[in-house]
């Protein structure tokens, strides 16, 4: 019984900690989706153009192909991509933000000096990342991913860091679907540019991101997407229905035929996909240390793919994830069906998306 109130406390500490690093206090705005031009934003010919701007070394193209469509607009100047309101631009952004369809997205940050001097600082701090080799790097699954670097490494599931000399280039490709070997050409071709960037601005592009963005539906309420009406009719027999905020999460409480429900819900309506595929990992890798424990007291159950209205969903150890247009919902329950999770995700992703005000 002690083991498993140990357990048990650990799973809220692992939840709170994931959900503190992709959480944040910016209040959204509300409105609808909108489609800009994709066109790269040269630099005007009357500026001089920055020299050490990150968007200088991808074309519009490269990145197209591992984001499997256009971009929606010029690739702008923004901030590191953790947190929900990370993809607001900024003219002090030292990362180069590149966004396609459905806000599928990766960066690209850039140190032209200094990264040889660091390297022995970030090497401490990566001390648990994949292990690095000149022009080579071997994942844990065996994959190779080779370059012109001196070094490489992997930082969580999806950010790759290479070394060049003095320099350094990082892809963090966790908001789109895109591979590690695909990383790895991108950042190769980024480094072969270092001396020589293209004339693209990143600045020029953050009035059209700013427009995006504003128009994207995140409400600071983490209940806004559900009203005690919407939860009656959602869940038809449901009787008595509680909604509250707590924290940064909304509780729903209810109960029907089977008896009382709770669950948690932490709905993130921007960097949606960045959260869910660094959450499944974290997930994973804490359910497969349990797993493979040698007492045999607690066994979590495997995640799997499950469909419903989203475009990916995981079933995890510890809590349901799913992801709809950059917007990702974390659910916490104990005895909800799948057609309840599906009615009660469904109406709050078909808010963000109809851009429903709060």
């Amino acid at each position: 019984m002690k083991r498993q109130r140990i357990f048990l406390a650990s799973l809220a500490l692992l939840s709170f900690a994931l959900v503190a690093c992709n959480k944040d206090d910016t209040t959204g705005l509300a409105g609808s989706t909108e489609t800009v031009s994709a066109d790269v934003a040269s630099t005007p010919a009357s500026a001089a153009p920055d020299p050490h701007d990150p968007c200088g070394l991808l074309t519009a193209a490269e990145v197209e192909s591992v984001l499997g469509s256009k971009l929606v607009g010029p690739p702008y100047r923004g901030s590191n991509p953790i947190g929900d309101s990370a993809p607001w631009p900024s003219d002090n952004g030292s990362v180069c933000w590149y966004v396609g369809k459905d806000n599928h997205n990766l960066t690209i940050q850039a140190d032209w000096a200094n990264a040889g001097a660091i390297s022995a600082g970030v090497s401490d701090a990566l001390a648990k990342a994949e292990g690095a080799s000149k022009h080579m790097l071997k994942l844990q699954d065996g994959t190779e991913l080779t370059g012109d670097w001196d070094e490489a490494r992997m930082r969580g599931c999806c950010a790759l860091y290479t070394i060049l000399g003095d320099a350094s280039v990082e892809i963090e490709f966790a908001g789109s679907l895109a591979t590690p070997e695909q990383a790895g050409e991108l950042a190769n071709k980024a480094l072969a540019r270092l001396s020589q960037p293209l004339a693209i601005s990143g600045i020029a592009g953050n009035a059209a991101a700013q427009k995006r963005e504003e128009a994207r539906y995140a409400p600071s309420e983490p209940c806004a997407y559900w009203t005690v009406a919407d939860v009656q009719q959602l869940l038809g027999g449901a009787e008595a229905p509680v909604v509250e905020t707590s924290g940064q999460d909304c509780h729903i409480n209810f109960s029907d035929a089977r008896g009382g429900h709770e669950m948690s819900i932490t709905v993130t309506p921007r960097n949606g996909y960045r959260t869910f595929r660094s959450e499944n990992a974290s997930y994973a890798s804490f359910a497969r240390g349990i797993n493979t424990s040698n007492d045999g007291s607690v066994q979590l159950r495997s995640s799997k793919a499950v469909e419903g209205p989203w475009e990916m969903a995981e079933d995890g150890p510890i809590q349901f994830n799913a992801v709809r247009h950059d917007a990702s919902i974390a659910l916490r329950h104990g005895s909800m069906s799948i057609e309840q999770i599906r009615a009660i995700l469904g109406h709050a992703f078909d808010r963000i998306d109809a851009g429903a005000k709060p």
